[in-house]
């Protein structure tokens, strides 16, 4: 599967010195972020569960983009954003889709926002006003459930943001994978703030 990554230049020096890299928690932006910790404990969950175990010592996935704009191509960094702030590397990359989970990365916001994913959000051809019904029925039906039960079902709706290459794509699909290898670099772009 073609997918892209923007990395910090540190760690592309880190796939050409050790010849991988994989997710380092402690130098992410948001997973120093405790807001975040559900959303990313809960793809790790989705990963193990889809694409198998990561190697030992990894927790968390590396991110790429498999789609822009309804596309399957390099995103464009000169738009707004995309901006970098640093000195960073974009990746061309070639991981076998056996490897590889895709999420909506529109609706990926719900998670990160610990929100519910309301069953409105995929009905077609809906108003408004349908929508805002459907949805206060639904947030009825999910403040009567227990502390525990309201974590799998706001869980079990987040897996609506998952696909798979056979199904119609967002317009913006984000991908996961527990470790890129340096034979799997195609191309690079130094990218610069």
């Amino acid at each position: 599967m073609r997918l892209w990554t923007v990395q910090p230049y540190n760690v592309y020096e880190t796939i050409e010195k050790e010849g991988s890299y994989r997710c380092k928690p402690e130098l992410s932006v948001l997973l120093d972020c405790s807001q975040f910790f559900n959303a990313y404990d809960w793809i790790s969950k989705q990963m193990k569960k889809r694409v198998g175990n990561p190697p030992k010592g990894v927790e968390y996935p590396v991110w790429a983009w498999h789609s822009v704009e309804g596309k399957n191509k390099r995103p464009d960094m000169r738009k707004r954003y995309m901006k970098v702030f640093e000195k960073s590397v974009l990746l061309e990359i070639e991981i076998p889709d056996t490897q590889v989970l895709l999420t909506d990365h529109t609706n990926w916001h719900i998670i990160l926002n610990d929100a519910i994913n309301y069953k409105a959000n995929y009905m077609d051809d809906i108003s408004d006003e349908q929508w805002d019904i459907e949805v206060e029925k639904e947030e009825e039906y999910y403040q009567s459930l227990s502390y525990e039960e309201k974590i799998q079902y706001k869980e079990k709706g987040w897996e609506k943001v998952i696909y798979t290459q056979a199904e119609a794509l967002p317009p913006y699909v984000q991908a996961t994978f527990w470790e890129l290898e340096k034979t799997q670099i195609k191309k690079v772009w130094i990218l610069e703030p």
